[in-house]
């Protein structure tokens, strides 16, 4: 069940080349068949009924555990407009254990069009909206062991890249006022243009290493990673090292893609600190 106020979503949306932003609508010539590049937001919707009497997350009354998950497929709509979106939803779980209510919180996306033109924006709009939708409808349908209280209201994180199942990024009991930045960065149209940190999109977990399990070997890998302007890493670098773990943790981030760093409305290549837990 969608809560009343979720089930309607507007999007912000700016077509993006290289030299600044350009409003869906306004003509532009893209040089040498670059695809158009597209940042859409979409906005954070109001809470249900059952939200509101959510009870809070505590190491009392914890997520419970889910009995059921059903992945987000990639929606044939988004694949036309090649688009990727970090879909951040708050899930309230009722007595049960049944999701009862899902809304969207926001979160940024990023697209790509074909020339000549962006200028109709119905074929992005509808990708973005068929994300959403794909999302809010799998994490509709998981079951999850009855809560110690209830309802209870948390946060799910769902990325999606372009071709591939949606997966599920993160899921936390942050309240959608206090999402970290990267779940949540600033999306904004001023004058320099379109600004936006890098957004994660897909997710692969480190797998931890048989031997340094049997070994107890656990602690913190601290990486330095490079995403490049198409939101690939590009090159990862150990700074704080446990020999035994580090090439799991190199081998996950490889992985990961992210909506790019924009800066004055260019999708722009970044570097920044990456913590991997293991833990026994």
């Amino acid at each position: 069940m969608t809560s009343r106020s979720a089930r309607t979503l507007s999007l912000w949306i700016a077509v993006v080349v290289t030299g600044g932003p350009v409003h869906a609508g306004q003509e532009r010539s893209v040089g040498d068949n670059q695809p158009w590049q597209i940042a859409g937001l979409i906005p954070e919707s109001e809470p249900g009924p059952l939200e509101k009497q959510a009870k809070p997350v505590t190491p009392e009354n914890p997520i419970p555990r889910r009995s059921l998950i059903v992945r987000p497929s990639y929606p044939s709509e988004a694949a036309v407009v090649g688009a990727r979106a970090t879909i951040s939803l708050r899930v309230t779980v009722d007595h049960l254990g049944t999701v009862a209510e899902v809304r969207t919180i926001g979160g940024p996306v990023l697209g790509a069009m074909a020339p000549p033109s962006p200028s109709d924006e119905r074929a992005f709009t509808a990708g973005l909206l068929a994300l959403v939708r794909s999302a809010k409808d799998a994490v509709g349908h998981w079951i999850y062991e009855p809560p110690a209280e209830a309802p209870l209201a948390f946060t799910v994180v769902i990325g999606f890249s372009t071709q591939e199942h949606g997966e599920v990024i993160s899921q936390n009991a942050s309240s959608p006022t206090s999402l970290a930045p990267a779940e949540t960065p600033d999306l904004r149209l001023n004058g320099s243009g379109v600004s936006r940190p890098a957004t994660k999109v897909k997710h692969v977990t480190p797998v931890y290493p048989a031997a340094a399990r049997e070994a107890e070997i656990a602690g913190v890998v601290i990486l330095e990673v490079g995403i490049g302007a198409d939101g690939r890493v590009v090159n990862v670098e150990v700074v704080r090292s446990i020999p035994e773990l580090d090439q799991a943790a190199i081998d996950a981030i490889k992985q990961w893609e992210y909506v790019p760093l924009l800066v004055d409305g260019v999708p722009t290549p970044t570097t920044f600190e990456v913590t991997v837990q293991f833990s026994l």
